[in-house]
């Protein structure tokens, strides 16, 4: 991909997103790097590399774009966000803002990719729901059967009603996708959508959501680049639900890459 003043190469690398930047950072190419980075970082493979010995700032305020990107994903979906600055002057300034606040900085490429967390394939549901009336019985019996799978027995009775809830309050002529992760104590339902929420749609969905929830819950909206957004729900899994053993068979309805 290529701009008047800033290329940008993407790559895949072990299941890793890299992602370099080359040329000018500068108020006209700040938003292009921030939906770049939003577009990978929502595409959640394991995690999303980020080269920078090429890119030279207008204005070292204009670096505070990685940290951006990364506080609108982490809540969710949570992917690995780092950076590679090897060159020494780049380094120092960022180093002299400040930045990046949250993210990990490497020298290398091959550190960083090294140092990537990655989610068992497993522990992640994308599912391209259809474009009909049906869609909400499809995300409750999609998400029904991760609960089965994970032994989230004790959310089998909320994580299906949030699905529903979600996809019911999304008008998208687009084809939705119903985005399921199990990380630790958290189970996250989400869609991700062009629809945009107003605020009375939004005090709806969530006291629909809190009616359902008997468990902790928070909501919120990422941003997904390409006008694209992503409406989560994160469930607080109960202590007393058990995992269950890896050796339980996939259904072929997760597979599905949205």
């Amino acid at each position: 991909m290529a701009g008047d003043s800033l290329d940008v190469d993407v790559r895949e690398q072990n299941g890793v997103l890299v992602v370099r930047f080359s040329g000018r950072l500068d108020w006209s190419t700040y938003m292009r790097v921030q939906d770049v980075l939003l577009d990978c970082a929502t595409k959640e493979l394991v995690g999303v590399v980020v080269e920078l010995d090429g890119l030279v700032a207008e204005s070292p305020a204009l670096l505070v774009v990685f940290d951006v990107v990364w506080l609108s994903a982490a809540r969710w979906p949570g992917i690995s966000l780092s950076l590679v600055v090897s060159d020494h002057l780049l380094r120092s300034v960022l180093e002299s803002r400040g930045l990046p606040r949250h993210i990990p900085m490497h020298q290398t490429t091959a550190a960083a990719l090294a140092s990537v967390v990655r989610l068992r394939h497993e522990d992640r549901v994308d599912a391209a729901l259809p474009t009909c009336r049906c869609l909400p019985h499809v995300a409750e019996r999609i998400t029904e059967r991760a609960c089965e799978r994970w032994g989230v027995q004790s959310l089998l009775d909320v994580a299906p009603q949030v699905a529903v809830e979600l996809v019911s309050h999304v008008e998208d002529e687009s084809p939705l996708a119903l985005l399921l992760r199990m990380r630790n104590d958290k189970m996250s339902v989400a869609v991700r959508t062009t629809t945009r929420f107003d605020l009375r749609q939004w005090h709806t969905m969530r006291r629909n959501v809190a009616s359902i929830a008997v468990c902790n819950f928070t909501m919120g909206e990422t941003p997904a680049g390409g006008g694209r957004s992503i409406i989560w729900a994160l469930l607080d899994v109960p202590e007393d639900s058990q995992r269950p053993p890896s050796y339980l068979p996939e259904a072929a309805v997760f597979t599905h890459q949205a």
